[in-house]
């Protein structure tokens, strides 16, 4: 009796979970076995494939390009924000001056949404007429093409990102810092640790567990990227920023209405994000045993 009572309680929220979660994803995955395309009239009905969608799109470069152009937007993105993220969260920690305007600051942009921050960085960085290309013209500097310029664009959507969501890893950061013991940093600057050495011994080290759960978090939402890029670039230049999701949608209802194509490509790519997600989790579940 004592075992099914907890059973019960959670039992509601399951039923949801799997009534919301569940049936779309199984439905997903059942239409990627399908020749369900809307552009020749199969709106109404599947014609069964197997694994016909899966076969095409192992060799598809499109498909390919758009998973190395998210893996690449992800590495820069996670690891420019947990650069910035733990500069400013030690900076925090350590009470500088006026630091309890920068505490406001740094969650001002987790209060937007993805498509607001598109919106407003596409102005910002507009060759022509944007702000940032106009002082940097004050200042008889390079005015790049942010947008336009392949070798670039994954940049400045990173760092779009970056000014955007910085703020949940600071969060988790200044949680971790905060946890860390006095009496810990007490003995290490009697054992005359301090600077660096306290950084590097005594800091990060503590920190290992909450840096990992920062960068779960970052990881899986930077891979699921898509407001940045369908509205500041709209994938291109020559596809160079157009990312997994973006694919997905272009392949779906955004333009080609290859319904069951699309959805073995989400296939695919949700087990990548999975596979992410694992790694993941096996290192957090490995950390406090080092």
């Amino acid at each position: 009796m004592k075992r099914t009572v907890p059973v019960l309680f959670i039992l509601p929220s399951l039923l949801v979970l799997l009534a919301v979660a569940l049936y779309p994803a199984s439905f997903g995955i059942w239409a990627g076995f399908h020749q369900w395309n809307w552009a020749i009239g199969q709106a109404d009905h599947w014609v069964f494939i197997g694994f016909g969608n899966y076969v095409q799109l192992l060799g598809d470069r499109a498909f390919w390009n758009a998973i190395e152009v998210t893996l690449l937007f992800t590495l820069l993105a996670v690891v420019l924000e947990l650069a910035v993220g733990l500069g400013i969260a030690l900076l925090l920690w350590n009470n500088v001056q006026g630091s309890w305007f920068f505490r406001s600051a740094v969650v001002f942009p987790l209060m937007v949404s993805d498509i607001v921050a598109a919106v407003i960085f596409s102005t910002l960085l507009d060759p022509s007429l944007g702000t940032i290309n106009y002082f940097l013209g004050t200042l008889h500097l390079p005015q790049p093409n942010w947008v336009g310029n392949t070798h670039l664009v994954i940049l400045t959507l990173s760092l779009v990102d970056t000014w955007w969501q910085t703020g949940n890893i600071i969060l988790i950061l200044l949680a971790g810092l905060t946890s860390i013991p006095q009496d810990r940093m007490d003995m290490a600057s009697i054992d005359g640790a301090s600077g660096w050495k306290m950084l590097w011994y005594i800091t990060l080290p503590s920190l290992k567990p909450f840096i990992l759960v920062a960068l779960v978090f970052r990881t899986i939402d930077a891979l699921r990227v898509f407001a940045l890029a369908w509205a500041i670039t709209k994938g291109g230049p020559q596809r160079a920023s157009e990312v997994a999701q973006l694919y997905i949608f272009n392949l779906g209802i955004g333009q080609y209405f290859n319904m069951g194509y699309a959805s073995a490509a989400a296939t695919l790519f949700a087990l990548l994000v999975g596979l992410i997600s694992g790694i993941y989790l096996m290192m957090m579940r490995r950390a406090p045993h080092e």
